[in-house]
């Protein structure tokens, strides 16, 4: 279960880690959790969290958070403002070489 929370943060704080995060792909929200992880040492179980970092299947996920279908989990992900799971750069790149071959032929 996500809690919602209010900060007040210097606005060139704030605009910096919002720039980072898309930068990297996340969310402001998926920083704050991994950084707080780190110093607290506490790890996050819910569903959600787990799915987007690719710690669960799309198929865990929807079970474990009890939700209807894959549709319900990510309309869930957008309501926790976490982002969806990405593959891992090596896969990525492996992917990006095989699309480049194809459309080379």
């Amino acid at each position: 279960m996500l809690t919602s929370a209010k900060f007040e943060l210097p606005d060139t704080l704030l605009s910096g880690a919002l720039a980072y995060a898309c930068e990297h792909n996340t969310t402001l929200t998926a920083l704050l959790i991994t950084q707080l992880e780190t110093i607290t040492k506490v790890e996050i179980s819910d569903p959600l969290v787990q799915f987007s970092r690719n710690l669960l299947t799309k198929e865990q996920a929807v079970q474990a958070a009890g939700l209807r279908d894959y549709a319900q989990l990510l309309v869930s992900m957008g309501d926790a403002d976490l982002p969806l799971p990405s593959q891992p750069p090596a896969e990525i790149a492996h992917q990006a070489a095989i699309f480049a071959e194809l459309l080379a032929s």
